[in-house]
């Protein structure tokens, strides 16, 4: 696995490509738009474009430019977040290149990719002694396996200040049955049809059920939790069970809701109300709040 640190870069790196692109407002071929064609030509192994040729007709011949350039950035972003090993890759430099240029920078002066355009995001000061306290329940093997990806989501998703620590903690013990559920027990059926969660296929309803520490459900969230992962979620929905996206899933809904703000304002009522719709298992979720802020001395 990646550092944190690289992991969490490499998913900056594509989010900040992905809103260069789509924030140009000409139809027509910007230099920009080389950068990106060539950069996607680098890390998908394909040879240089030719010089008679536009940006993008190479991967996506006769679609339109505003066309191309979403398919380019939804490309991009799987391979991009999907770089393997644990240290910078040439990968890494590629994109560390391009993005210096689509942002008028100089060249690395630092031997790291990133450092030079990205922050670096601390981790949370949060330890497995923390969690065995908090989800005393929790089974330890499996909260072990996720607690590296924990730490990641947190810092990658802004949960930052022990208060957000401690809401985001005490929801996702509730809606996992102390860690030891990444997936819903129930099949799914009932899901079947749900044309509101995108649900419009045969099969769809136990396909995309509740999956992830906060359950997504339904083919929609699957395919825009993948979309923002770098992940195709609609090919392979059950990856969301596993530990990394697990996490990381949660953190995506919680940032995409803005839950950050209420749990600065300690008003577990509306954090509950947002993630579950209701307040289904309510004084669960205060109870186990309560032990958050205690072990994180909120």
């Amino acid at each position: 696995m990646a550092s944190p640190q690289l992991t969490i870069w490499r998913k900056q790196a594509a989010d900040r490509v992905q809103q260069i692109l789509l924030n140009l407002t000409s139809s027509d071929l910007q230099p920009i738009d080389a950068h990106v064609d060539t950069l996607l030509r680098q890390l998908s192994n394909l040879p240089a474009r030719p010089s008679d040729r536009a940006p993008y007709q190479g991967s996506f011949p006769n679609e339109s430019v505003s066309v191309a350039r979403v398919k380019t950035v939804n490309r991009l972003r799987q391979l991009i977040i999907n770089i393997k090993g644990s240290e910078f890759q040439p990968q890494d430099q590629a994109v560390d290149s391009a993005l210096r240029l689509m942002l008028n920078m100089p060249e690395r002066t630092t031997q790291n990719p990133y450092a030079e355009i990205l922050p670096e995001t601390p981790l949370p000061a949060i330890t497995m002694n923390h969690l065995l306290q908090i989800a005393p329940h929790a089974e330890p093997n499996q909260l072990a396996s996720l607690f590296p990806h924990l730490l990641l989501t947190m810092a990658e998703y802004g949960v930052s200040t022990p208060m957000r620590q401690a809401h985001f903690l005490a929801q996702l013990i509730h809606e996992s049955g102390s860690f030891n559920y990444l997936e819903e027990i129930d099949p799914g059926d009932y899901l079947e049809g749900r044309a509101d969660l995108g649900n419009i296929h045969p099969g769809d309803g136990r396909r995309f059920k509740g999956r992830g520490l906060i359950q997504i459900t339904g083919r929609n969230n699957y395919e825009a939790c993948g979309h923002a992962l770098g992940v195709n979620l609609i090919e392979a929905p059950t990856r969301l069970a596993e530990h990394d996206l697990a996490c990381l899933s949660a953190g995506w809904f919680w940032s995409k809701n803005e839950i950050n703000q209420f749990a600065d304002r300690n008003d577990v009522e509306r954090v509950t109300r947002t993630i579950n719709g209701g307040l289904n298992g309510f004084d669960d979720r205060q109870y186990y709040l309560g032990i958050a802020k205690d072990v994180l001395n909120v």
